[in-house]
C-alpha cells in the first residue's frame, strides 16, 4: 500500500511540473537587418524572461496548453520589442486587394451639394 502511495505522488509532483514549458511553440524569424548572432542572443534572453514570468507568476497556469500559451505571449512580446518577425492572427494581415488612393490636391473646394440641406423648424 506505500509503494502504491508513494508511486502516486511522485506522479502527481511530476504532472505539476508538466505545466513549465520550455520553448516557444511558435516560429519567430530575424527582424531586417539582424545578425543571426543578434537573434540568437534575442531568443535565449526572451526564452528566460518568458519562463520566469511563468515560475514568478502568483497563479499557476490551469493545464499545459495554459502555461504554453503564456509563455508564447511573453516571449513574442518581448522578441516583438527587439523588432524581430512574430506571427500576428490572419485578421490582422493586410490582402494584396486593398486599393490606395492618393489624398485629393491642397487648396481643392468641397464638392457640390446634390441634395439640399432640410428647412429649419419654425416653432411659432
Amino acid at each position: 500500500m506505500l509503494q502504491i502511495l508513494s508511486i502516486l505522488v511522485s506522479a502527481f509532483v511530476l504532472s505539476a511540473c508538466a505545466t513549465m514549458p520550455s520553448s516557444p511553440s511558435i516560429l519567430v524569424l530575424p527582424g531586417t537587418g539582424q545578425s543571426y548572432d543578434q537573434f540568437h542572443n534575442d531568443d535565449l534572453m526572451c526564452r528566460r524572461l518568458a519562463y520566469e514570468q511563468i515560475a514568478n507568476s502568483p497563479e499557476e497556469p490551469d493545464s499545459k496548453e495554459e502555461g504554453q500559451q503564456d509563455y508564447d505571449i511573453g516571449y513574442i512580446q518581448c522578441m516583438y520589442s527587439k523588432k524581430h518577425r512574430v506571427p500576428v492572427p490572419g485578421g490582422l494581415t493586410y490582402g494584396s486587394q486593398q486599393e490606395w488612393h492618393a489624398p485629393p490636391p491642397p487648396n481643392l473646394p468641397a464638392p457640390p451639394q446634390t441634395t439640399r440641406p432640410p428647412e429649419p423648424s419654425r416653432s411659432d
